[in-house]
């Protein structure tokens, strides 16, 4: 998968997109909700060895289609998907393992512009 970044004027990256999901697995999403709500002291430690800033996870329903859309704000995006693939939390794991299920398409957006306040 490629992700297109854009740098703000702070010197931070961001990259958003959607994940299609595969039909039938809205138990499955929110089993990855609960699960990183309530592991936010692990996810909390894995974004701050990322770099990560800002890490926002939205569902989206197109035509009757369902998605997840994602932003991240870093440092660098390159740095947080390597970082991630290292998988030195056991957080790190159980997301890929339940997005690799889940995932029916990546869609990556071309960002436009980040409007970091001040």
């Amino acid at each position: 998968m490629r992700i297109v970044t854009k740098i703000t004027g702070g010197q931070m990256e961001y990259a958003s997109g959607l994940i299609k999901l595969k039909p039938g697995c809205e138990n499955k999403v929110a089993e990855w909700r609960r699960t990183i709500a309530s592991r936010l002291d692990e996810a909390a430690a894995t974004l701050k060895d990322e770099d990560v800033q800002v890490e926002s996870w939205f569902t989206i329903e197109i035509s009757g289609e369902k998605f997840l859309l994602w932003y991240l704000r870093a440092k660098s995006i390159r740095r947080v998907f390597e970082v991630s693939r290292e998988l030195k939390h056991p957080i790190d794991k159980f997301h890929y393992d339940v997005m690799e299920t889940i995932t029916a398409a990546n869609i990556i957006a071309g960002p436009l512009i980040d409007m970091p306040r001040g």
